[in-house]
């Protein structure tokens, strides 16, 4: 695995090797040192991990080439070894079924990592909008009059586990939005009327929570 190795990088104390949505083209091993992988939710930065000597992180982002999931940050003067991303896949492409397991890790992980960003949200209904807003922004199919089709079939079954709530709670909050005409359910297809309307909406019960209802 020799040519896989990229030089080594030297971090010192507190130094950001990448942020939160940035676009990866290397994974990393530590050699010494520690690294704190921390992610932005809602107003508050929260440490998902500490890694120290032997652990590797940025795998994700190397291999299916999506953005960075979250933002690594030197805890103490940090050495890493990187690992190129064109070498690490011709040697994953080397052998098929390690490349299909790969890939497939690499798609469990990340609907971990996105169902633990809304577990961690502390309200059912804003974390339920939450997980619509982003949805309809990340891969949303936008429709001419400018509302977006979530691109999965909706079924309660499926989106309970997601947003951390049992389905007959899931049926009453949805149910609540659809009224308000913030979202429309059509068979098993979801469409966020105005994705500006439910963000205003969550900023509304967000105060609401903050203030108490008058």
């Amino acid at each position: 695995m020799g040519e896989t190795v990229g030089i080594e990088k030297t971090l010192k104390n507190g130094e950001i090797l990448f942020r939160e949505g940035d676009v990866g083209d290397e994974m990393y091993l530590i050699k010494s040192g520690k690294m704190k992988i921390v992610k932005k939710v809602g107003e508050e930065t929260k440490v998902l991990a500490v890694l120290t000597e032997g652990d590797f992180f940025g795998e994700m982002a190397l291999i299916d080439g999506s953005p960075r999931s979250a933002t690594a940050l030197s805890d103490g003067e940090t050495q890493l070894i990187t690992f190129d991303k064109t070498a690490f896949r011709k040697k994953i492409g080397e052998e098929p079924l390690i490349e299909y397991i790969v890939t497939e890790l690499t798609k469990r992980l990340r609907r971990t990592d996105e169902q633990i960003k809304f577990l961690m949200i502390k309200s059912d209904e804003k974390r339920l909008i939450a997980f619509l807003i982003t949805k309809a922004q990340e891969d949303g199919i936008k429709q001419e009059d400018g509302s977006y089709l979530l691109n999965f079939a909706f079924s309660y079954e499926a989106v309970s586990p997601i947003v951390g709530m049992g389905v007959e709670k899931l049926k009453r909050l949805v149910d609540n939005l659809e009224k308000s005409n913030l979202i429309s359910i059509y068979n098993d297809k979801l469409i966020v009327r105005n994705v500006t309307n439910l963000e205003e909406y969550l900023r509304y019960i967000s105060l609401k929570e903050k203030y108490g209802e008058q």
